[in-house]
């Protein structure tokens, strides 16, 4: 037999579900903060040349972009921003550069840039700037060139040949030589020579042995020929092994192969000729200085150009790839881990309001449910924050039960919500996507301040939740109706629709002023005196759009918000949009067998006996009835769940005392008990 528990009601924050892992000073430090969730963000934004540009800037035109400022990084955006506050930000981020321009947002592709591929109806705001660019750069491209590459060019050779230049001239200084026998040289020397990355030798490359003179070239001053032998302590080493590159030379007269680097800002290795014929030289730039000094410092000078010359463009690419793709799986693990316990929290807060030790009574007829709801709303001494207690009489009068322990109170508010949804008129549009109406009999009788409070009250006293408002209105709560914007498709009234359509869709004058005759009634309640031309007739339709659906019903629209101020529900929806959205807002998900089983606590008899044997049996059969419930409409899954626990849905936390399924001798069908 299906049932709910006889004793008192649990208090939801108990229905957490608790684990013991980690230590316990770090649990009880994540339940003592509620982390907000974050409403901005920063991005890199890098401005490309000019509108012929379609590739990933990488290494050096990267640089070039970086030292001329077209790169920003970390621009800051808002995650309620709209399409033009997004582009007003970027443009003002890089004046004067950008005036007269006209700015595109690209994303990259691999190394390609392509623009985003967006719906009819999306736009690229703040929040879906965030989740697009999650891990990637943001790209403008301008209509025409604002950068010239002929400066890139001219100042690349230029550099080139004067680092040339000034590194040839280094290595044959003479007064920046030391020369020295291989005797001179300690172990502790070879042996710091031998840890940079040169793995293997030309095979007819000399050997170092007695005898042979080695000239040490040393980016010092003070060093002089008569120096003494130079020592490991004193010798400092670039430790960047990446970036030495080994590039076989034809062999010289003697034998000797050349050995060079393809870095010559960093540390090159390689032979000078001599008057010998072989004379081996180790060179090492201003980058990677050595000093018989123990007080000298390395002071290397990295540019921005030189650290993106220590990555291959492919690894680049793959990296961030990876490193994004990594990300995003540990981010939507953690986000969704972290929602859901939000979600709890702040119901836990909103439900802790509520007091126990008061009671506000309901004498409900169930005919006529707001009747009786508006009349126990109306006395004075009436307060949401007491405990609800729920008496049901029929249409004599005559109570159904005496004590409220969880059931008739869910019953209620699911009656309540469902008479301010359908039947007290102040809600209009699809069954799961309700906007505000205007209704002035209801304005009059106070309805939509009880309907803000019946809806905040159902969630705070465990009831199920008000899932029924469309996006546009969970948003105008959030964010006051001046900041939202509205569409043709959400005006609910057909005719209305049409006509602000009309006049989106005509192409001549003619035509559009035929539709602002049959629109005239709309345009002269809303106020508009401005003419209306082919020019302005988008912003005008909008406009009429925003009036019609919400400042049309702005009073009451401020009393239903008013409303849902009680018990702090207002506060939570606007400090948590997105983990309050589901207690207001229909998920896409519907009501599953799965869901309705794992609702239960099977309570069986001893195991092994034939009673048990027996509940195993019924227990396939209600198991089979779920699923054909699920499939087949003439009894559907909420029909079941309203039986079992008065709710047609499942509350956001669950049902306060679990509910239990028992089995029953004394009758052949199921029997309730929702008490």
């Amino acid at each position: 037999m299906p049932s709910t528990s006889q004793g008192p009601p649990t208090a939801i924050y108990n229905l957490r579900p608790f684990t013991r892992k980690g230590p316990r000073h770090k649990r009880f430090q994540a339940l003592g903060s509620l982390r907000p969730v974050a409403q901005s963000f920063t991005k890199e934004v890098i401005l490309l040349p000019d509108h012929t540009s379609t590739h990933v800037p990488r290494r050096a035109k990267k640089a070039w972009l970086f030292e001329n400022g077209h790169i920003k990084s970390a621009l800051e955006f808002g995650c309620d921003w709209d399409a033009d506050k997004v582009m007003q930000t970027i443009t003002s981020a890089f004046q004067p550069v950008v005036e007269g321009c006209r700015l595109q947002i690209l994303m990259s592709c691999h190394n390609k840039l392509v623009e985003p591929s967006l719906t009819s109806k999306q736009t690229l705001g703040g929040d879906l700037l965030k989740k697009l660019f999650h891990q990637k750069s943001i790209y403008v491209r301008p209509d025409k060139v604002i950068l010239s590459e002929e400066k890139e060019s001219s100042c690349s050779d230029e550099d080139s040949s004067n680092t040339n230049k000034n590194d040839f001239k280094e290595t044959l200084d003479p007064d920046k030589c030391v020369i020295g026998s291989v005797p001179d040289i300690s172990k502790e020397v070879v042996s710091a020579i031998s840890t940079v990355e040169v793995q293997c030798l030309s095979s007819n490359t000399p050997s170092i042995s007695g005898g042979d003179e080695v000239i040490w070239c040393i980016d010092t001053k003070d060093i002089c020929t008569n120096a003494p032998p130079i020592s490991a302590d004193n010798l400092t080493m670039s430790s960047v092994a990446a970036a030495i590159t080994i590039d076989e030379t034809p062999t010289l007269s003697s034998g000797t192969s050349v050995i060079s680097s393809g870095y010559t800002n960093i540390f090159s290795i390689g032979p000078t000729i001599s008057g010998t014929g072989h004379t081996p030289c180790f060179s090492a730039s201003n980058t990677s200085e050595a000093s018989h000094s123990p007080t000298q410092t390395n002071a290397p000078s990295t540019t921005y150009s030189t650290y993106l010359d220590l990555f291959e463009e492919e690894y680049l690419s793959d990296d961030a790839d990876l490193q994004e793709a990594i990300s995003r799986s540990l981010e939507s693990s953690t986000n969704e881990s972290d929602s859901r316990m939000t979600l709890e929290r702040i119901m836990e807060q909103i439900g802790s309001r509520v007091n126990n030790d008061s009671i506000v009574r309901f004498n409900i007829i169930r005919r006529n449910v707001w009747d009786g709801t508006s009349r126990a709303m109306g006395r004075s001494n009436f307060s949401p924050e007491k405990k609800v207690d729920v008496k049901f009489t029929d249409d004599y009068g005559t109570s159904e039960g005496a004590v409220d322990n969880g059931g008739p109170t869910r019953e209620f508010f699911r009656l309540c919500l469902h008479e301010i949804k359908d039947k007290i008129g102040i809600f209009e549009g699809p069954s799961n996507a309700k906007v505000l109406t205007c209704n002035s009999k209801a304005m009059k009788d106070n309805a939509y301040f009880y309907a803000g409070q019946i809806m905040a009250m159902s969630i705070a006293h465990g009831g199920q939740s008000p899932c029924f408002l469309s996006e546009l209105m969970y948003e105008c709560l959030q964010k006051g109706p001046d900041n939202v914007k509205v569409k043709t498709e959400d005006i609910t009234d057909e005719e209305t629709k049409s006509q602000l359509q009309s006049i989106l869709q005509a192409q001549t004058d003619s035509q559009l002023q035929d539709a602002v005759e049959q629109a005239a009634s709309l345009i002269s309640l809303a106020g508009h005196n401005v003419r209306i031309t082919l020019e302005n007739k988008q912003e005008t339709a909008l406009d009429l759009a925003h009036w019609y659906v919400l400042q049309r019903t702005r009073a009451p629209f401020e009393r239903f918000r008013d409303g849902l101020t009680s018990l702090g529900v207002l506060d939570a929806l606007q400090n948590y949009p997105v983990q309050s959205k589901c207690l207001f807002v229909k998920a896409e998900k519907a009501l599953t067998a799965n869901d309705v089983e794992n609702l239960f606590q099977i309570i069986h008899s001893e195991r092994g006996s034939n009673a048990f044997q027996a509940e195993c049996r019924t227990l396939a059969f209600w198991q089979d009835y779920l699923q054909d419930a699920e499939i087949e409409n003439n009894v559907s899954l909420e029909d079941v769940l309203v039986f079992f626990t008065g709710c047609d849905s499942i509350p956001a936390l669950g049902f306060s005392p679990k509910p239990r399924l028992e089995f029953i001798t004394c009758s052949r069908f199921p029997v309730a008990n929702t008490w």
